[in-house]
């Protein structure tokens, strides 16, 4: 699997660069999440991404609070803060706030999902053309969580509705075609592999994407409590003088 990981990363310049209308991503991420008080879930990650041809393109912080009481429902709200380069490397700081509602249903070892997103500025309304810009986003998704497995597969598609004004706003703008393999590692590490295949179009610069996506999280898990003898054998321990 390592090997097939490496040969992946090496060869897909071949075909992200075809043609002009052809763009190619990879993305990094890296994270930490961890069970906090009433069914909440935190998570802290960077998230970098580089183009065709190996550049810093997007870099950003996510901080996201998720809410996980229920099975087939969890709510989340995530804070970015994005600094974007363009081809002379110059670079610009903004700020995203992404309001998500996941649903979820399982039928014995398939799991299906929707993902419902509004992402917006903070303090700003300048647009990249990019999929960090203000959206309303929908992502149907299913895995297949096999017992016992250390692998799930999933696939989903994900759908890009431009709310701003002007001539290519207010319409579905963007789709984009995703393959992952989650891989359960030991301890409580996970590994993300994700291959996307995405279209733009409605926009002043239509195009198609390659996207190779690679995702590491560490589970950071509360320490567990030692338990406490009984009275009887705290008794038992103690010597008496006779």
């Amino acid at each position: 699997m390592r090997s097939f990981i490496i040969a992946a990363l090496f060869l897909a310049p071949c075909f992200l660069a075809w043609n002009q209308s052809t763009r190619g991503q990879y993305w990094f991420s890296a994270g930490v999440k961890r069970d906090l008080k009433h069914n909440l879930e935190a998570n802290l990650n960077t998230n970098l991404r580089l183009n065709n041809y190996g550049q810093l393109a997007t870099l950003y912080q996510e901080a996201s609070l998720k809410y996980s009481k229920f099975s087939w429902f969890r709510p989340s709200i995530e804070y970015r803060l994005v600094t974007n380069y363009d081809e002379r490397r110059n670079y610009e700081n903004s700020h995203r706030l992404n309001f998500n509602a996941d649903f979820r249903h399982k039928v014995q070892q398939i799991k299906f999902g929707a993902r419902l997103r509004y992402q917006m500025y903070i303090g700003g309304y300048a647009t990249t053309g990019g999929d960090l810009d203000p959206s309303f986003r929908v992502k149907p998704h299913v895995e297949w969580a096999k017992p016992k497995s250390k692998i799930t597969p999933e696939v989903s598609v994900e759908f890009f509705y431009n709310p701003n004004n002007g001539p290519f706003g207010h319409t579905w703008n963007r789709v984009r075609y995703g393959a992952t393999l989650n891989f359960d590692l030991p301890g409580a590490n996970e590994i993300g592999l994700t291959y996307y295949y995405g279209q733009k179009f409605n926009a002043k610069n239509n195009y198609n994407e390659h996207i190779l996506s690679l995702e590491y999280t560490y589970e950071w898990k509360k320490a567990k409590k030692k338990k406490k003898k009984d009275d009887d054998e705290l008794e038992e321990d103690i010597e008496y003088p006779k």
